[in-house]
């Protein structure tokens, strides 16, 4: 039995690295095929791909009666996403960025979440306000429509050599490429819990690295893959189209579904000597680390014109503080 849960986890981690290189290689091919910017395609076609893991476990925790899971693993989700996931990606490669572009799209990314907080700060995300953020999805589109007209990046690509082969051949390593990703993230995530629990590592730290990290896989395999390549723009445009996708997809979906909106739950719990009575950790824990995190991410990157490797430091030093904090308190 143990032989084969180490050997399923081995699997996922195959499918999830070897998918990883299909689904690059052929987002990075469509990107040169269609003149749009790599980036573009990063933050559209591969992140809705990507948070497809995101997407199936909060609406059914949701459907199962586990609001805070749904809300805990999108939010948990972007945190991981610029906490881990970014931060590596800027301490491997510095990437100059297109300053217009990626203003625009990280402002959504904060102004999204910034939004949803505001409407559950009355611990609720009723169905009119899950609409009103559901429209961020709707201008992010129409921003990355617009960047893909108004855009100057150049591709050598000879469009003379397209074949009905080689279309088939591409779309058929993004389909299995995603799959990949996303069946080997499954695997590594349900094994990762049942060895980590063999191996008595309790529940809080399991839910918070594993679960998060597990949902966040696809993003982290792209952002590693796009480095391999030299095509950081994919892996950028990734991690803000996924954050966006997380609050203006998941949150609303979650709240859509449900009868009476999205509610926010509040737990009694101790830190540092000291007793919270009925906290909505969510609110108080989760989203502001989540928001330091997308202003550490965006602000610097875009005053300069480029990532730094310190900016990567900061954000990982930033996600080793949550963590502590949210083992501290004993909530999962």
């Amino acid at each position: 039995m143990d032989i084969i849960v180490y050997l399923l986890f081995a699997l996922g981690l195959i499918l999830i690295i070897k998918g990883g290189d299909w689904f690059v290689d052929s987002a990075v091919w469509i990107a040169e095929v269609t003149g749009i910017p790599s980036i573009i395609i990063g933050a559209t076609i591969v992140s809705i791909a990507t948070t497809l893991p995101e997407l199936i476990v909060s609406v059914t925790a949701n459907l199962q009666g586990s609001s805070e899971m749904a809300i805990g693993n999108a939010v948990g989700s972007i945190i991981c996403n610029i906490g881990l996931i970014s931060s590596l990606g800027f301490i491997a490669l510095k990437n100059v960025i297109k300053k217009k572009l990626f203003l625009k799209k990280s402002m959504i990314m904060i102004g999204s979440l910034v939004v949803f907080t505001a409407f559950a700060w009355d611990l609720n995300f009723s169905h009119l306000e899950a609409g009103v953020v559901l429209l961020f999805i709707v201008l992010f589109l129409y921003y990355n429509i617009k960047g893909s007209k108004e855009s100057d990046e150049e591709y050598t690509f000879d469009k003379s050599t397209l074949t009905k082969q080689i279309i088939t051949k591409n779309v058929v390593l993004f389909v299995a490429g995603a799959t990949g990703i996303i069946l080997g993230a499954s695997l590594l995530v349900n094994n990762g819990q049942i060895i980590a629990k063999q191996l008595g590592v309790p529940e809080a730290i399991i839910s918070l690295t594993i679960i998060a990290l597990g949902t966040s896989l696809p993003e982290l395999t792209t952002m590693i893959s796009s480095i391999k390549k030299k095509n950081q723009d994919i892996g950028l445009g990734n991690i803000i189209g996924a954050n966006i996708l997380n609050v203006a997809l998941i949150l609303t979906s979650s709240s859509l579904i449900s009868s009476d909106g999205l509610p926010i739950m509040k737990y009694d719990f101790s830190l540092l000597g000291r007793e919270f009575i009925g906290f909505p950790n969510t609110l108080f824990i989760d989203v502001p680390f989540a928001l330091i995190l997308m202003l550490l991410f965006s602000v610097p990157t875009y005053f300069k014109g480029e990532t730094k490797k310190w900016q990567g430091f900061a954000m990982l030093t930033t996600y080793v503080l949550y963590l502590i904090i949210r083992v501290g308190t004993g909530i999962s």
